[in-house]
């Protein structure tokens, strides 16, 4: 009995095992924060790919010439989707319209081209009415607006509760992120597509 008491204070005193203690109370909140931190960097890093590839879509296709085609739309198609990698969760919802504002200041689309899942549409018909901001609708011109939609899925969504749809008609836990540009047409008046 003598020896059980002579244990117990000795514990009681022993310094020795205070920081591993410490660190072993303190370590899954490290490693929480961590993992928290590593996926708010990844999204914010998808988000800014995303702003990027549809800006740069713009770009490209408003220095077409006269004429474009599907084939041309497609391969601009693919090097936006190929920027956004390494983030292979889900694959970009890319719609592409060319949108000519008329005298009357009536902004209608010239011609239109979506994908989804690898799968190409036209969303819009010819001369179907759409509403842009007053500063890109500027009488007697022609831009080409891209919009880019991607469902970002973490490996780990404690606190998200938002169910949102994967371009493979998947549902999962994340965020919808969107982003949309405008390109203005450099050459000519507007950009016509000869197979859309």
């Amino acid at each position: 009995m003598k020896s059980l008491i002579h244990l117990g204070k000795r514990f009681c005193f022993d310094r020795r095992g205070v920081a591993a203690m410490e660190f072993a109370l303190i370590s899954p909140v490290l490693v929480l924060l961590y993992m928290g931190s590593v996926e708010t960097i990844t999204g914010v890093d998808v988000n800014r790919k995303l702003d990027r590839a549809s800006t740069m879509m713009s770009a490209l296709l408003t220095q077409e010439k006269d004429t474009i085609t599907k084939a041309k739309i497609t391969d601009v198609m693919n090097l936006a989707t190929a920027t956004l990698l390494p983030y292979t969760r889900d694959t970009p919802k890319i719609t592409v319209t060319s949108i000519v504002v008329g005298t009357d200041g009536v902004a209608k689309v010239e011609w239109s081209r979506r994908r989804v899942n690898g799968v190409e549409s036209r969303p819009f018909t010819k001369g179907t009415i759409v509403a842009l901001d007053s500063n890109v609708a500027i009488k007697n011109t022609s831009v080409i607006r891209v919009d880019m939609t991607m469902a970002y899925v973490p490996l780990i969504a404690w606190t998200i509760t938002k169910t949102v749809s994967k371009a493979d008609g998947t549902a999962a836990i994340g965020l919808d992120l969107t982003q949309q540009a405008y390109g203005r047409v450099r050459i000519g008046q507007s950009t016509k597509c000869s197979d859309c």
